[in-house]
């Protein structure tokens, strides 16, 4: 008599590897929502600037402005949800006074943007490795 785990074992792969990327996109998601709309606003130039891109980051700026910040949230959020391949997301805002906005220039996010966000990345991760199971 011959046992064959095959079928299960593929199934458990596949299961994995679905946990996996829903880990990977939920906590880039969540990551990536939390340093735009923790950016300063006055016009709104800086949020609608955060760029999701793969493993490169974006160049250039955007000429819009989204005070709310929600356009630049769904624009992410669509990106990275329809990425079939890379899993490996970057976010990057190219304006010149980016720098000094994450370094303290603004009384709006004295602490900046993304370092209060990434400070947070392994609880986000946790997190999301549970939703995912």
């Amino acid at each position: 008599m011959a046992l064959s785990f095959q079928r299960q074992i593929e199934a458990f792969a596949k299961k994995a590897n679905m946990s996996v990327e829903k880990t990977i996109r939920g906590t880039s998601i969540k990551l990536f929502s939390a340093v735009i709309l923790s950016s300063p606003v006055d016009t709104g130039r800086f949020r609608a600037n955060w760029q999701v891109s793969g493993a490169t980051p974006a160049g250039g700026t955007v000429d819009a402005e989204d005070e709310s910040g929600s356009a630049t949230v769904s624009a992410m959020t669509a990106r990275i949800n329809g990425e079939r391949v890379n899993m490996e997301f970057t976010l990057a805002n190219n304006l010149p006074y980016a720098y000094a906005l994450e370094y303290g220039y603004s009384q709006q996010a004295p602490q900046g943007m993304v370092r209060i966000n990434v400070a947070r990345f392994q609880r986000i991760l946790d997190e999301q490795a549970r939703i995912n199971r």
